[in-house]
């Protein structure tokens, strides 16, 4: 139970660190750098303790995981976090992913949906609304660029890459145990991890080039020494560490109560972004993140 409490604080660190690179680097740099050094420290580990985890049919479907979830996912997370903020984009991104997930599961495996999912999900829908009325905007002091709509889309979007890639993942362990494979969560998140790289890198590549072209981009260096600590802290505290509690409590507990635990990180995210980034969200914004988490929580304790 002590690897699922402490998770929630680990992707909330990864949160705010990542916010931080977010603004001084840029959303898909910054991203870039941060799925760099973990697929370097991820793929250390592998290579070391159990390079048989690795095998080509596995590979394929966590690799598409990876694309989708940290790929996709996460450029729009790193795009969302410095228009947005980590509070409202966490809020989104956590809360809107077991909606995506339950919708792909529907499509794709042919899973039905329940009167409970349907409340739960729409708790869920009730409790992000609160918090993005136009009431509810917090009193932010930290520096945002780009527009704020932008920012929700790309907070969406993260959602759906985290659902879909989460259950595309699934579909990646169905195979390792059919070949009696065992693969572990570092094995898993590594893989997941260079395939978001790769998807990172190409835009890079593609985004520079243009922004060249317009004369309009301004790349900083990502071994700025005070950059540097909320970088690691980046890379380290989600797809790295957080990643290894998040497969530790896996093996301890049932998924549902670890995913309902998890559920928790929107919360443990208001005091931290209120203290690092001025971040003093509306009596409303505090209320709708508190019923969409009940949403999320009910959804995985129901499942």
């Amino acid at each position: 139970m002590l690897a699922a409490i402490i998770t929630p604080f680990l992707f909330a660190c990864s949160a705010v660190t990542g916010q931080h690179v977010a603004i001084k680097l840029g959303g898909v740099w910054g991203n870039a750098v941060r799925l760099f050094i973990a697929a370097i420290v991820l793929g250390s580990l592998v290579g070391i303790f159990w390079p048989e985890s690795l095998s080509r049919e596995t590979f394929f479907w966590f690799f598409i995981s990876g694309i989708i979830g940290f790929g996709i996912g996460d450029v729009a997370l790193f795009l969302a976090y410095e228009r947005i903020g980590a509070r409202l984009t966490i809020l989104l991104n956590l809360c809107l992913a077991p909606l995506f997930a339950m919708a792909m599961e529907w499509s794709w495996l042919g899973n039905g949906v329940t009167a409970k999912v349907v409340l739960c999900s729409a708790l869920i829908l009730t409790g992000v609304t609160m918090a993005l009325r136009p009431g509810a905007k917090s009193r932010q002091k930290m520096e945002r660029r780009g527009n704020f709509v932008v920012g929700i889309f790309a907070a969406i979007t993260a959602g759906f890459g985290q659902g879909t890639g989460a259950v595309i993942s699934r579909k990646a362990e169905e195979v390792a145990l059919e070949m009696g494979t065992q693969i572990n969560g570092i094995s898993a998140a590594f893989q997941r991890v260079f395939a978001g790289f790769l998807f990172a890198l190409v835009a890079v590549i593609v985004i520079r080039f243009f922004c060249n072209r317009m004369h309009s981009a301004t790349w900083s260096s990502p071994l700025d020494r005070k950059l540097f600590p909320w970088l690691m802290g980046a890379a380290l505290f989600g797809p790295v560490v957080g990643v290894s509690f998040f497969q530790w409590a896996l093996q301890s507990l049932e998924s549902g109560i670890v995913l309902a635990v998890v559920a928790m990180t929107p919360i443990v995210l208001i005091p931290m972004t209120a203290i690092t980034e001025g971040d003093h969200p509306s009596r409303l914004s505090i209320a709708g993140a508190f019923v969409a988490v009940a949403g999320v929580v009910l959804l995985n304790v129901w499942a």
